[in-house]
């Protein structure tokens, strides 16, 4: 996750839709927590609503990816399209409050397109056992850029300072014109076009970093250790850490000109150029 330097007080609980978020949802989780809002206290406690055959593979996924935090994976059983929906909403909800109630987060974090947690904010608002830090609801719902995900009812009555927009990998990355009020994550699949976001930054301490010549992408790791102790790559294993650095940090640094020496060969040998260099 991010710089925790200005971390405010208490935990958070990220609950996800992994089905609302289709194809995109494995790089939108890993995207929203490695550059975590800092309107939320730091992410403890992480849950996944996915399909029931899959629950395992959820698991391992985010255990490896996400070792600092405490991992639930709840499966819905599809009996119809809609009932499997409505379950995974009303579990979401259901989850979320009793997190909060039994003092196991003190923020929730929702992450859907799909639902209308409006119901669960104003519950959360009026229950008279549920602390409001600074007046404010310990809430935030996260949605995506993809087309018609903000009711317009959640635009014109929810408020657009606990609202904030993760980008989906298709979408470029233009402020999209449906919601142009909420916050942007800086993550995707594809590394950001503006000069900002974790993985640009992790790309730019590797360039500053890494000697000219040839390197494997485990001699990174110790710089991003030091950097960014708490983000998940620092604690991946040898294979993740590997697939992750190709897929979010190499394409920043092969844009300034870092080399793949091995193509069609692994383990995969980066080349760091005299022309990335003079980035």
């Amino acid at each position: 996750m991010g710089d925790d330097s200005e971390t405010l007080a208490g935990c958070a609980g990220l609950y996800v839709d992994m089905e609302n978020l289709l194809a995109d949802g494995h790089a939108m989780v890993q995207g929203l927590i490695g550059n975590w809002p800092d309107r939320v206290p730091e992410l403890t406690r992480l849950s996944l609503y996915v399909r029931a055959d899959h629950v395992e593979l959820w698991k391992l996924w985010a255990t490896s990816r996400f070792p600092e935090v405490e991992v639930m994976v709840y499966g819905t059983q599809h009996f119809s399209m809609s009932a499997s929906k409505n379950s995974a909403d009303i579990a979401m909800a259901t989850h979320a409050m009793a997190d909060l109630v039994l003092g196991r987060v003190t923020h929730v974090v929702m992450f859907s397109d799909d639902s209308d947690f409006i119901s669960l904010y104003v519950a959360i608002r009026y229950d008279p056992g549920i602390p409001l830090p600074d007046g404010k609801v310990p809430f935030l719902w996260v949605v995506t850029d993809r087309e018609n995900s903000v009711s317009r009812t959640i635009k014109q009555y929810f408020p657009p300072d606990q609202l904030h927009l993760v980008r989906t990998g298709s979408e470029g990355h233009e402020e999209p014109s449906a919601a142009p009020h909420l916050e942007t994550s800086d993550e995707s699949s594809s590394p950001p076009a503006p000069a900002k976001g974790t993985w640009v930054e992790m790309a730019r301490a590797v360039l500053e970093e890494m000697d000219l010549g040839t390197f494997k992408s485990p001699d990174c790791q110790p710089i991003i250790k030091e950097r960014w102790p708490k983000h998940p790559l620092a604690k991946a294993g040898g294979a993740s850490f590997g697939t992750e650095f190709k897929n979010n940090v190499f394409p920043v640094l092969e844009g300034w000109g870092v080399k793949i020496s091995n193509p069609d060969r692994k383990p995969i040998r980066y080349e760091m150029t005299a022309k990335a260099k003079k980035v």
